[in-house]
């Protein structure tokens, strides 16, 4: 009987000693005319509780994600848990300055849950990331990664230019000019001839 307490208090502190690091992909999706120089985002994450475990860097209960042009591949975000609990946290977007850009506003609800596993030797978690408010989604839908789609407008590159532009009456003024001294040269050499 000894033995079986000795090991219920021990299995529960080798389990407290376990640490289970979660990662949630994000990425930045653009359409339209990207510009040059690409920009930044800034990806906010967000904790809805107050003992949250949140990744370096975290000012107060928020961590920003920088990405800076389109993600070729997601950025993650790294949290470390050292106990059992439920954790929340909601994911979006700061909107940026190119008055252009339509700024993706979606809103992710995260919620991860630690637990021990069976033999209480080490974490389990379970992820579940949802987009709030999304019509294209289904209500509920667990969703692999946070994605942000930034639209730019479609530029339209000038057309080239081809033919002449030059104004016709520039034209029409320089003929007039040239018969007028044609004709005066005319003159003056008839007048010529006949004084001879």
């Amino acid at each position: 009987m000894a033995v079986m307490c000795c090991m219920t208090m021990i299995l529960p502190v080798t389990a407290a000693a376990a640490e289970k690091t979660v990662s949630v992909p994000v990425s930045v999706k653009l359409t339209g005319t990207r510009p040059y120089p690409a920009e930044t985002y800034q990806i906010v994450l967000q904790a809805n509780g107050a003992n949250n475990p949140m990744p370096d860097g975290t000012v107060g209960d928020e961590f920003t994600l920088n990405i800076t042009g389109e993600s070729k591949e997601p950025s993650m975000i790294n949290m470390n848990y050292h106990k059992v609990g439920i954790y929340e946290y909601t994911i979006y977007q700061l909107a940026g300055t190119n008055k252009q850009c339509t700024y993706d506003k979606s809103v992710y609800t995260l919620k991860v849950t630690i637990s021990n596993n069976a033999d209480y030797t080490d974490f389990e978690a379970n992820v579940a990331l949802r987009k709030d408010n999304d019509v294209n989604e289904p209500v509920g839908q667990k969703l692999g990664g946070a994605e942000f789609v930034n639209r730019y407008p479609v530029a339209i590159p000038d057309s080239p230019k081809t033919g002449d532009e030059s104004s016709p009456m520039l034209y029409a003024v320089l003929i007039c000019a040239s018969m007028a001294v044609m004709v005066g040269l005319f003159l003056t050499r008839k007048r010529d001839q006949a004084e001879e």
